[in-house]
């Protein structure tokens, strides 16, 4: 399977590296969508002190790849994932939406403006110039 190239100029956001220096995580603050196939991927890997449980059944979408959706579940407000310091526990398996954001299916996503802070911050700047 080749992995899509993602253009973060093109859709208008910024870069991804902008992310490893972000100590908000409010990117996460609302839990993730999962599909089924990567529910078993992050329940196979090795998350230390994180009580279970970790997501809960939302609907059947055929828009996922197994045709099943869930969520995670909130502690804290925020993700279960998300330890306290806003990194994420299961960072190498994390979920397709995690690894792209702040881009959806290769285009700027729908909640940018109001999940990242760079992106609040970018929307000030617009609206003041």
């Amino acid at each position: 399977m080749r992995r899509k190239i993602i253009h973060h100029k093109k859709a208008g956001v910024h870069h991804p590296q902008l992310c490893q220096a972000c100590r908000v995580g409010s990117c996460c603050a609302e839990g993730v969508e999962v599909d089924l196939f990567e529910v078993a991927r992050i329940l196979k890997a090795p998350v230390v002190d994180v009580p279970r449980p970790w997501f809960y059944y939302l609907r059947r979408d055929r828009s996922f790849p197994s045709g099943y959706v869930f969520s995670t579940i909130l502690r804290h407000g925020r993700c279960v994932f998300q330890a306290s310091d806003s990194r994420c526990r299961v960072y190498a398996v994390r979920p397709r939406f995690c690894r792209e954001f702040p881009l959806e299916n290769g285009a700027k996503a729908p909640e940018y403006h109001r999940l990242c802070q760079h992106g609040k911050r970018h929307r000030k700047n617009k609206r003041g110039a």
